[in-house]
Order: C-alpha cells, then sequence, then structure tokens
C-alpha cells in the first residue's frame, strides 16, 4: 500500500507537489482526490503507471515545460520503505505492488479510439493479434507455395554471398548479434595493450603474491582520561596532609622522596614504623600518611601518570615516526604497482607528511603542557589554553582526514588482493578472444557486410512469409485464443448488464492472418451483430460502432473490460487500482453503477485511487461502508501545487451553477448572446463573490462585495488560506474595475454598455481565475 507521495518535482504541472503534512497526509484504504480538469490528475496517473511497469518514458515525456526543475518522485510505502525516480530512472521498485490504471491512456491503447477497435487494441484486450477480412490457414499456405521456390534460389545465391564474408568460427546468426561498438578501432588498442600487460603479470606472479598489503596509518586520540584529569579537585586536608610529610622528610632526611615513604606505608601491619620500628601512635605524623596516601590525591596524581604515558604513547616521536614511515611506504608500493605489475592505483590526497606530524606534534606539546600544569597545581581545575584547545582541534580535523584515507585505502587494499590472488591463474585466452570479437564487430558493420545482410534478409523473409502460413500449430493457439475470450468476455457482458446497456460483446470465432490466430470481434445489438472493423466504421452504409453505439455505451464498455482485468486478475488482493474520472463520459443512469463497482474493487484489492473533476460523484464514491476513505484537493492556485488531505467541498448551489453556465455557454457561443452581453457583463462580478464565498466561507462578512474581499486576500495573513490567493489579486482587481463599468454607482448612474468583444476576453479570464483553485 502506498503511504504518500513524499517528494513530486518538475512533472506536469508539478514544479513542486506539497503533501498535508503528518499522518493527516497518508493515504488510506480508499481515496478520492478531487481536483478540477487540467489541474495535474492525468499526470499522476502516468506516475503511477510508470511506477508499476518501471518505464521511465511516462514520466520524462510529462517534464514540466519551461522548468529546469529536475524530475524526482518519492513514494513512501506503507512498510516504511521509499521508491524513487530520479535521474530518469526508477529505485527500490522490488517491494512496490502492481498499479492497475483506468486512464484516458488506458481506453486508447486497450478499446476504443473513435468508432473501431484497432489491431494493436486487440492484442491488449486479448492477448492476440486480431485482423480483419483474415483469410484461411489454406489460403495463406497455398499462397507461401506459390513464392517458395523462387525465393528459395534468391536465400541460396544471398546466402553464400554472405558466407564469404563471415570470420571463422561465427554463423550467419551469430555473426548478426554482434553489435557495433563505439570506437572500435581505439578499444582495439586498448585491448591489445591489455593483453601485453596481462602477459607481464603473468611473468611477476610470485613477486606480486608476496607483496604485503598496505598498512592502514595509526591515528592518535586524545586520552580519554584527559578532562577527568584537569577537571579534578582536592580539598584542603589532602593538601595540608601532603605539606606535612615534606616538611617532615626534609627535616629528618636526606631527600627521601614521598614514594620511599609510601613504600613503608602500604607495608606497615601495626603502629611501628616499618623502616625503623619506632612506635607512632599517637604522633600527628601517622595521621598525615593515612590521610594523604589512603586519600583522592594519590588517585588524582595515578590518573594523571596513566594519561601522560597514553599521550607518550600515541603522540610521542615514536608514534610520529611510525606514522612517518607507512605514509612513505604507501608511495613506495604504488610506485612497485605501477612499474612492476602494471597497475596504477590514486592514494587520497591528506597533504604533506610532515605538515602532519607538524600539527601532532602541536597537540601532543598541548596536552602536555597542560598536564603538567595540572601536576603543578592539582587541587584546582586546569583549563586548556586557547593555543591547546586549538592545536588539539586541529588535530581533530586531521585525525578525521586519515580516517576518510583509512577507508579509501581499504578499498584499494581489497583490489591489490584481488590481483595477488589472480596473479598465478591469470587467463590471456580471455582476451585473445576479445581482441578476436572486436575484430568481427568491426568487420560485421562494415558498409559490405551490411548489405550482404539486407539481401539475405530479404530473401530470407519472402521464404519465412510462405512457411509460417504452413504451420499447423495455430490449432492449438486458436484454442487458446477461444478460451481467453470466453474468460473475459463473459464477465465483460456481465458488467454490460448491470450498466444497462442493450449491447453485448460476442466472438465470430478464430481466422488466420499472418500465420497468426486471430479473434474477431462483435457487437450484438437488439439481435443483430454489428462489425468492429475499420472498414465497416468507414462506409456509412453499413451497421458499425461508428453509428449504434453512443459515446457512453463505449465509455461502459471500457470500463467494464478494466473492471473485469480488475476481478480476474491473480494478484488482485496486493493489487493498487487507479481511477481517473470513471464516469467522465458515461450516461448519468450509469453513475451509481460505477461507484458501486469502484467500492467493490476497493474491497478485493489492496488500495485503490479515485481522481475527479466531478464533486457529486467525489463525494458519493466517498461513502464506501466499511472502508476507511480519506479525501484529498489538488490545489494548483500556486506554482507549488498541495495535495492537501481535506474533506471535500460541498456542492455548490444552483445559482452558482446557472452564473457559471451561462458564462462558460457564451464562450462558447457569443453569437447566440449578443441581446444579453449586459447580462452577461454583471454576472462576472456576482459568480467571483459567489465563488469566494463557496471556497472560504468563514473569510467574508455578509455584506462584503468583490473589492472588499478583494482587500481582504491582500491583507491577508501568510500562512493562512486566504494568503494562498494573493498571486490572483491583481487579476481580479483588474476584473472588478471592468466589471463596475455595468452596475449603478459604479461609474454614473448609467452603466456602460458592454463591448461584446472585450467582454468575451474578460469572461474568458473569469472563468480562468475560477479553474485556478483555492482554499476553503
Amino acid at each position: 500500500m502506498i503511504k504518500r507521495i513524499n517528494v513530486l518535482k518538475g512533472i506536469g504541472r508539478f514544479t513542486l507537489l506539497n503533501s498535508t503534512s503528518g499522518h493527516q497526509g497518508d493515504f488510506s484504504k480508499l481515496n478520492v482526490i478531487y481536483a478540477n480538469n487540467a489541474c495535474g490528475k492525468s499526470t499522476l496517473c502516468d506516475v503511477f503507471r510508470s511506477l508499476d511497469t518501471g518505464n521511465p518514458t511516462y514520466i520524462i515525456g510529462r517534464k514540466r515545460l519551461g522548468s529546469n526543475v529536475q524530475q524526482e518522485v518519492v513514494v513512501l510505502m506503507d512498510g516504511g520503505q521509499s521508491t524513487r525516480f530520479q535521474n530518469s530512472q526508477w529505485h527500490g521498485r522490488d517491494h512496490c505492488p502492481p498499479v492497475l490504471v483506468y486512464d484516458d491512456r488506458f481506453i486508447a491503447e486497450n478499446v476504443f479510439i473513435g468508432h473501431h477497435i484497432s489491431v494493436d487494441q486487440r492484442r491488449n484486450l486479448y492477448g492476440l493479434v486480431i485482423g480483419d477480412q483474415a483469410i484461411t490457414l489454406k489460403q495463406a499456405v497455398d499462397a507461401a507455395e506459390q513464392q517458395l521456390s523462387s525465393a528459395t534460389t534468391a536465400l541460396n545465391t544471398a546466402q553464400a554471398n554472405l558466407n564469404r564474408l563471415i570470420p571463422v568460427g561465427y554463423t550467419i546468426e551469430s555473426f548478426r548479434r554482434l553489435a557495433a561498438v563505439d570506437d572500435v578501432d581505439a578499444k582495439i588498442i586498448k585491448a591489445t595493450s591489455e593483453l601485453r600487460l596481462a602477459e607481464q603479470t603473468k611473468t611477476k606472479a610470485d613477486a606480486i603474491q608476496a607483496r604485503r598489503s598496505l598498512a592502514t596509518l595509526p591515528i592518535a586520540e586524545v586520552p580519554e582520561s584527559l578532562n577527568r584529569v584537569l577537571n579534578s579537585t582536592l580539598d584542603t586536608a589532602s593538601l595540608a596532609a601532603e605539606e606535612k610529610i615534606r616538611k617532615h622528610l626534609a627535616a629528618t632526611s636526606h631527600g627521601l622522596p614521598l614514594s620511599w615513604v609510601k613504600q613503608g606505608f602500604d607495608s606497615q601491619i601495626s603502629t611501628a614504623c616499618p623502616h625503623c620500628g619506632q612506635e607512632m601512635l599517637g604522633l600527628d605524623i601517622l595521621d598525615s600518611y593515612r590521610l594523604f596516601f589512603s586519600g583522592e590525591l594519590q588517585a588524582q596524581e595515578q590518573l594523571r601518570e596513566l594519561t601522560q604515558s597514553a599521550l607518550q604513547s600515541a603522540f610521542g616521536e615514536v608514534a610520529q615516526n611510525q606514522l612517518r614511515q607507512i605514509v612513505i611506504s604507501h608511495a613506495t608500493e604504488q610506485d612497485w604497482w605501477k612499474d612492476a605489475a602494471g597497475y596504477e592505483f590514486s592514494l587520497p590526497h591528506i597533504g604533506d607528511i610532515e605538515t602532519i606530524i607538524s600539527v601532532l606534534q602541536g597537540a601532543y606539546q598541548g596536552i602536555d603542557s597542560a598536564l603538567k600544569r595540572k601536576q603543578a597545581n592539582p587541587a584546582s581545575e586546569t583549563s586548556l589554553t586557547v593555543e591547546e584547545s586549538a592545536a588539539i582541534t586541529s588535530w581533530r580535523e586531521k585525525a578525521a582526514e586519515l580516517s576518510a584515507y583509512n577507508v579509501a585505502l581499504n578499498a584499494i587494499c581489497g583490489e591489490l588482493q584481488m590481483r595477488k590472488a589472480s596473479a598465478g591463474v591469470t587467463d590471456i585466452v580471455p582476451l585473445q578472444l576479445r581482441i578476436s570479437e572486436l575484430t568481427a564487430c568491426k568487420k560485421r558493420h562494415a558498409q559490405d557486410t551490411i548489405d550482404a545482410y539486407v539481401a539475405f534478409d530479404t530473401a530470407a523473409s519472402q521464404k519465412s512469409t510462405a512457411q509460417r502460413e504452413k504451420q499447423d500449430a495455430n490449432d492449438a493457439l486458436r484454442e487458446q485464443s477461444n478460451e481467453l475470450f470466453q474468460r473475459y468476455g463473459s464477465r465483460i457482458n456481465e458488467l454490460l448488464t448491470l450498466f444497462g446497456t442493450d449491447f453485448q460483446i460476442v466472438s465470430e470465432g478464430v481466422t488466420f492472418r499472418g500465420g497468426f490466430p486471430s479473434g474477431q470481434l462483435a457487437i450484438e445489438l437488439c439481435g443483430t451483430r454489428v462489425s468492429a472493423s475499420p472498414e465497416a466504421a468507414s462506409d456509412p452504409s453499413q451497421p458499425s460502432l461508428a453509428n449504434t453505439l453512443s459515446g457512453g455505451d463505449r465509455s461502459a464498455l471500457t470500463l467494464a473490460y478494466f473492471l473485469a482485468k480488475v476481478e480476474m486478475a491473480a494478484n488482485v488482493a496486493r493489487s493498487i487500482v487507479v481511477f481517473d474520472d470513471p464516469y467522465h463520459n458515461q450516461d448519468r443512469s450509469r453513475r451509481q453503477c460505477t461507484i458501486e463497482r469502484i467500492h467493490n474493487v476497493t474491497g478485493i484489492a489492496n488500495q485503490c485511487f479515485v481522481f475527479s473533476h466531478d464533486l457529486e460523484f467525489a463525494r458519493a464514491v466517498e461513502k464506501c461502508p466499511g472502508t476507511t476513505t480519506k479525501t484529498f484537493i489538488i490545489n494548483p492556485l500556486n506554482d507549488s501545487v498541495t495535495l492537501e488531505a481535506r474533506s471535500l467541498p460541498l456542492l455548490p448551489n444552483q445559482a452558482y451553477l446557472r452564473n457559471y453556465h451561462l458564462l462558460h455557454n457564451y464562450l462558447e457561443n457569443p453569437a447566440s448572446y449578443l441581446q444579453r452581453l449586459k447580462e452577461v457583463a454583471d454576472t462576472i462580478r456576482v459568480i467571483l463573490e459567489e465563488y469566494l464565498r463557496l471556497k472560504f466561507p468563514k473569510a467574508w462578512a455578509e455584506n462584503d462585495w468583490l473589492g472588499e474581499m478583494i482587500g481582504k486576500i491582500r491583507e491577508a495573513q501568510a500562512g493562512t488560506p486566504l494568503s494562498l490567493c494573493q498571486p490572483l489579486t491583481e487579476e481580479l482587481g483588474y476584473i472588478n474595475t471592468y466589471s463596475q463599468r455595468f452596475h449603478h454607482g459604479g461609474i454614473g448612474e448609467m452603466a456602460d454598455v458592454p463591448d461584446s468583444i472585450e467582454l468575451r476576453t474578460y469572461v474568458d479570464r473569469t472563468l480562468k481565475v475560477i479553474h485556478a483553485g483555492g482554499h476553503g
């Protein structure tokens, strides 16, 4: 199931399609999308069709004219997967369900164009090439026999001439299949060079296989404990204890370090001194020992020493030399592979190694300096200086570059490993065959070879035409075509009965044309069969589709075929079905049946979309019992079109419809309204006021007229529904100024008499404003 269309750009009317945000804009089981004509419904149908078939031409052919926006579509499925159309092709279509689309293109490609069923349409309807006025199989065989003898002689001659041009190892058909190769001479030269390189690789296989892989760069990381060391503090008691011990050692020893005392403290098993045996119970110095050597100062110092050691290991001179050596070795290996193995690769750019070492040293010195300050002042937090922070940041940026270098290096190592693995088993035969194939391709598309194939194909075609007519396999195909018609035809006729038509489709059996079976269609009307052939339609003296079926009947037949196809599809339960104005051109008596059939399809399919410009029909389709239905409106008011999830508008009142038809009919036949020009002119302002009240019922005061409405639109805050009409305010103002001339109190007490040419222009502009759409 499709959850939503996240992106749709540069296609048809859509520079950009904006769907309603949040779950409100998600599609449901049944989705009714209301829009006026020329608002993008057929564009969306072609997007659905392209999604189903994977054929990008349906979208490419609808590139928005005059726009440089790159075409893009992103469709989100309910499982969370996204299917994307980008760079003129679809990506991720594997998880898309089948999509069946009923629209004008389906009608044109499957059933009716004009007054007859075309040959290609019959192929789509029945899976057969259905010809007209077909000849019998025996007549086809007779015709083939008459030409077989002369065609065989001509073919033998053409074949002999062609064989002289075909290289050894090829047949006529295998040589024919060789495709033209662009820049074939250059590719022959390149293949020859590759062959020489392969021969060189084969001779140096041992050296290549013994070569070590490129070592990854060691990347120093700032010790994790640095911040804990620098931010640690000590209480005053620990500091006082340290000071007392240092003074005691200075007074009683010749420069013994704290570590000497620490050894004794750790080995003490009583209150006597472990070094001299003197009893220390009650001495202040013993309390100082305990406070100092078991306190947090020692923990801090221990962590600082560990951090200092980690810094030296990662950033010190040994680490610097190791990094320098590995970078230099990479360049050496690059040269070796090029010179010895003939393989060139590019190392990622990381700059001069000494510059890298300089950045590494800077970070090392900055961290080391901060740790030394901490050692000198363990009681307080130690902050990095601006220079130290900058040095650490510079190294981290450089480390990111080195990490990217290592990632790219892994790919290079992978390629080198493959070359090492294949070095001992290099097979030069494929390269030799490639050179032979390129040489053959060059010969295949030389002009003398092309001429020889034309002569051969002409003779072969003349012979095969006769042979095809003799094939007896048509019996099995005849049975298949009859079975196919019975399967679809019966259901189509059941649906036609539901639609209340007074005709059925029938089969007049299967004949043969061109060696293939062809089922002849007919319409049975009032017990009489009516031919569906183009010949009958072109002869007005014969009953045909041109003079027996109404446009509504033809639409009913089209829809019946589509419904039968959907219902009998093996994968209907996971399919998405799309209807574009299915009630268009239908007789009103079939409206309810059309709605019932759509509801039935909704019940058996995975998801259903219904596009309609008929508001009354759309509101009726929405009411599908037991089904979650969502309604949307396409609003093309701005260049950025909105697919808005919202309730469908209320049906317009009869006065609005009457006024709309008056203006529309005047445009269609202005000569019939020469005595009613004033009435037409008066209607311009009235219908615009009615239209705006219909679309924005909460925006106006009871007595607002068109001029006041335009003012409110101009003053509307961004993001409000009225603000979306602001691109139309200039045009509305012009139309309002014109319409004022024909109302009392506009300009003078007596209104002007409309000029018919000028009036027609403003009527057309008025209807275009209405057709532009808007928000309710």
